[in-house]
């Protein structure tokens, strides 16, 4: 998920580079004979991330599949450009029994990869993709997605009981949750946007809850990000970038808005594959938690304004010519709905009708 540290900036670090960076990682701390012959950009929107096999004969198959993830060079290291921050989250992760990719290295020496660096395993598993069936676990049509989607708010859960790495980073209350993105605003292309973002942050800062539970949270907590083994079991949760401390229902209500295709322009509504009753969804985590979720519309509607602000920066971006992504015009028709779905769900005028679950 591109936000705005540094993301204007035009990174000289591709493939190749990765590829000739991972080879001599492994020779210096595997291997010395070990061959990587190419590396990959990994699917999504998380920026600079590469697959890569390395093949050596420590490993049991002959090859080890990897992950690296860089910060983009010459950026300020700050929020989803510091990949560096993530370690001692994945590493309290790890210690709570979240299922993660682990981490096999990580560096902020500049001989390696050109800027720092986590080197992580890379999983045999797939997500259950949101729009495209081709990588997906469950690439077929009519996918019940509700056993996946059950899995994904149990790991939530556990996610959300592991305490905050000590001085990790100061926790953000609801309403400075609000005022991280809303900068991101002004960077509008249509008036419209603007004028719907601002009226749904209002409307936002209004009534802001005073009682969230505050500790870790992912950021960006969807299918995309969550990974499952060819049985259709969690094998892990990825993506990172932009975790932090603060409300943890703001996790939730991301799920939801993305599983909600009242919060999407028909063209995207169409093409969703995951699709799930929010109430559905409280109902699984409110059990998996043992929490009640009094101010769930709150966080579908701070989502919807999350998201947002953020298709508007990258929109801009893209447009600029700074960060060419053809996808972002596709978001691009479901900003001022998102703002508009935000609204209805403080107003209480949203409906859900979709079948839920028992």
């Amino acid at each position: 998920m591109s936000t705005a540290d540094g993301a204007g900036s035009v990174s000289t670090i591709g493939p190749d580079e990765t590829a000739a960076g991972a080879q001599a990682w492994a020779r210096a701390t595997i291997d010395p004979d070990a061959m990587v012959d190419g590396a990959w950009p990994m699917p999504g929107n998380a920026g600079l991330s590469f697959g890569c096999d390395v093949r050596t004969t420590t490993a049991p198959t002959g090859v080890l599949p990897l992950v690296v993830r860089l910060a983009p060079p010459g950026v300020r290291r700050r929020g989803n450009t510091d990949v560096l921050r993530q370690v001692p989250l994945l590493q309290a992760l790890t210690t709570g029994r979240v299922p993660v990719a682990a981490v096999r290295f990580a560096t902020d020496d500049p001989r390696w990869f050109g800027t720092d660096a986590i080197v992580q395993d890379r999983l045999d598993a797939l997500p259950l993709h949101m729009t495209a069936p081709e990588l997906s676990v469950a690439p077929g049509a009519g996918v019940d997605p509700l056993p996946y989607l059950g899995q994904a708010v149990d790991a939530l859960a556990a996610v959300h009981a592991v305490p905050a790495p000590d001085g990790w980073e100061p926790p953000r209350s609801p309403a400075e949750e609000i005022a991280f993105w809303a900068p991101l605003l002004g960077r509008a292309d249509d008036p419209e946007w603007w004028r719907d973002g601002e009226a749904l942050r209002d409307a936002l800062l209004a009534a802001p809850p005073s009682d969230a539970h505050i500790g870790i949270f992912h950021g960006d907590f969807h299918t995309n990000n969550v990974l499952y083994d060819a049985s259709g079991a969690l094998a892990a949760i990825v993506d990172w970038e932009i975790a932090g401390i603060g409300a943890q229902l703001l996790d939730l209500g991301w799920l939801a808005m993305f599983t909600d295709p009242g919060s999407w322009h028909p063209s995207h509504a169409e093409r969703m594959r995951v699709v799930a009753d929010a109430g559905w969804l409280r109902a699984r985590y409110e059990r998996a938690t043992g929490r009640d979720t009094p101010r769930f519309d709150w966080f579908r509607a701070l989502a919807c304004y999350r998201f947002g602000a953020i298709s508007v920066f990258n929109v801009r971006l893209h447009r600029g010519g700074k960060r060419v992504d053809e996808s972002w015009e596709r978001f691009a028709l479901s900003i001022s709905p998102l703002f508009r779905r935000g609204l209805a769900l403080l107003a209480g005028e949203a409906t859900d009708d979709l079948a839920g679950a028992p």
